[in-house]
């Protein structure tokens, strides 16, 4: 697989996206009127749009082990 040093556009906005989803469900799994399995559930959410966000980071770095 070639390494590219630049993102295309659609990555660079498909990871902000994912990014502020990640943001938007940490700040609702932070609110103390939700019942608890539902902040529990966007935690989740949260942790999931940050990994998403990250996967190239993550792939690089699953890549430079193998």
């Amino acid at each position: 697989m070639t390494k590219r040093t630049q993102k295309a556009t659609g990555e660079v906005i498909s990871t902000i996206v994912f990014a502020l989803g990640g943001l938007v469900l940490l700040g609702a799994a932070l609110d103390p009127d939700f019942p608890a399995w539902e902040r529990v559930a966007m935690g989740i959410g949260a942790v999931g749009g940050f990994a998403a966000a990250g996967r190239f980071a993550i792939a690089s770095m699953v890549g430079r082990k193998g």
